[in-house]
């Protein structure tokens, strides 16, 4: 049997099958996010923790300890950036050819042990070294992960769930401000510094997580039993709905792994709405990447203490989440999803605003408070604008390999981003506060631009379906 052929029957399964089990797809949601969405999120929140510890380490002796700068910190996350950046679309390649949770699997394992031996680290070498190898082992983790949602989910239900995936991200954040303000406290113990057990303790977990990701994992719709085989938690029947469900929507959802020919990358590649989606995440998660490493710095410098620093800090990240759930279930009822990466956006350009303005001489709760604001919707569009480009992407091969660029974006912009808060604009950050309220502004026509060719590609595909006599088969979101 030919492929086309392979290809018309799989879809006319899924649409019978969808059919015949409609009625009953709803009681499955549950029973997949509760072994899907967990670990996934587990898996943010461990990355998360092993790539930001640094801005809390700072707050410990490790620049001495290493008899490393600012500057040198600097250049061990650019590293790490660099080191995500070159590894995100050869991963996701490979992840395409092995299936997304053998991959996401194995990267975990590996990270976590580069992670843990960060606490040896002796000199700026190995501080550099570990920072690079980090990064390289975690690039495609996210996408690769964002991928495994749009297998299982459909468009209806992936805006939210990529917002909840993002609150791995988050609660990392904010609990590794709290984490680190206990382990920090351990200092002297076996005599190791603060920041040494930091590295040990959550590079630990990382290998907790990962025997998570081996003994629970899901495959695909199709096989939904972990990597090793030996139990499935759905029934066959229930494997049949999970992927007639998504394959009615879109058929190469019905692949578990597939490998991306020269044809499929060189077209996803010149695809100018994957390079938008980038370009909007490198403009707008720029200011993340300083607010994320500086952010207890920035406090510490308000007169809080080192320990109010680290807890203070957490709040921006409780309210992140809180917000982007909003506006995630916001966006999956509308299926708007540029006007609410724009409110987002102005959001952040109030408070980036009021920051600048603030004078010096202004009460240090008072300037706080609008920090936090400001760090709570700092990257509130980035979840919007990640689904945004998976539930619009017409292709396997385009969503995988546009996932890893927005990735790419992302961390292209925090390489920028690093370099907002510098010593010599302490402790005000008047051009650290005003770069951000232009970054953000600079993100709003690039929302509209996308806005805009999503828009022409409904009305021509209105017009080719008028003129075929059929009805529209893709709708792109807004």
């Amino acid at each position: 049997m030919d492929s086309g052929r392979r290809e018309s029957r799989t879809a006319e399964v899924g649409f019978s099958s969808l059919s015949l089990f409609l009625p009953k797809l709803t009681p499955n949601l549950p029973r997949l996010d509760f072994f899907l969405m967990p670990l996934l999120i587990a898996g943010f929140f461990v990355l998360q923790l092993d790539r930001s510890n640094i801005g809390n380490a700072l707050t410990d002796t490790i620049m001495t300890d290493l008899g490393i700068t600012s500057d040198d910190v600097n250049l061990g996350s650019q590293l790490m950036s660099i080191g995500i950046v070159v590894a995100e679309i050869p991963s996701n390649l490979i992840l395409q050819r092995l299936g997304a949770p053998v991959w996401l699997t194995f990267q975990m394992f590996v990270w976590g042990l580069i992670a843990l031996t960060q606490a040896w680290c002796r000199d700026i070498h190995s501080f550099y070294a570990t920072r690079f190898l980090l990064g390289l082992f975690e690039g495609g983790y996210i996408p690769g992960a964002q991928y495994m949602l749009a297998l299982f989910y459909t468009r209806k239900e992936l805006a939210l769930r990529t917002a909840v995936f993002y609150f791995g991200n988050y609660s990392a954040t904010a609990t590794g401000s709290l984490i680190a303000a206990g382990v920090l406290q351990m200092a002297g113990i076996n005599g190791l510094s603060g920041w040494r057990w930091l590295f040990i303790l959550e590079g630990a977990l990382t290998l907790v997580v990962f025997v998570g990701f081996v003994a629970f994992l899901p495959r695909s719709p199709a096989h939904t039993a972990p990597i090793h085989g030996r139990w499935d938690f759905f029934s066959a029947r229930e494997r049949t709905i999970l992927r007639a469900r998504v394959v009615a929507e879109d058929k190469s959802k019905g692949e578990d792994k597939a490998s991306i020919t020269w044809k499929r990358f060189l077209e996803a590649v010149v695809d100018y709405r994957l390079w938008l989606h980038m370009i909007l995440n490198i403009v707008s998660l720029a200011p993340k990447g300083g607010l994320q490493l500086y952010g207890p710095s920035v406090i510490k410098g308000l007169g809080f203490s080192k320990i109010h620093a680290n807890l203070l800090n957490a709040v921006s990240s409780v309210l992140v989440i809180i917000l982007s759930y909003l506006i995630s279930v916001a966006s999956d009822k509308t299926r708007l999803r540029g006007p609410l990466c724009i409110v987002a956006f102005v959001w952040s350009i109030a408070f980036a605003g009021t920051l600048f303005g603030l004078p010096m001489g202004a009460d240090k709760w008072a300037r706080y408070s609008v920090f936090t604001l400001l760090g709570g919707g700092n990257a509130l569009a980035q979840s919007l604008n990640d689904a945004w480009l998976s539930i619009n992407a017409t292709k396997s091969s385009n969503r995988s390999l546009g996932l890893a660029m927005v990735v790419i974006g992302s961390n292209l912009g925090a390489i920028a981003g690093q370099q907002l808060f510098r010593s010599s604009d302490a402790p005000k950050y008047t051009r650290a506060f005003l770069a951000i309220l232009m970054l953000y502004a600079a993100s709003i026509p690039i929302t509209l631009l996308i806005m805009w060719v999503y828009w022409r590609d409904n009305k021509k595909a209105k017009a080719e379906a008028v003129g075929r006599g059929g009805e529209v088969t893709k709708r792109f979101d807004l």
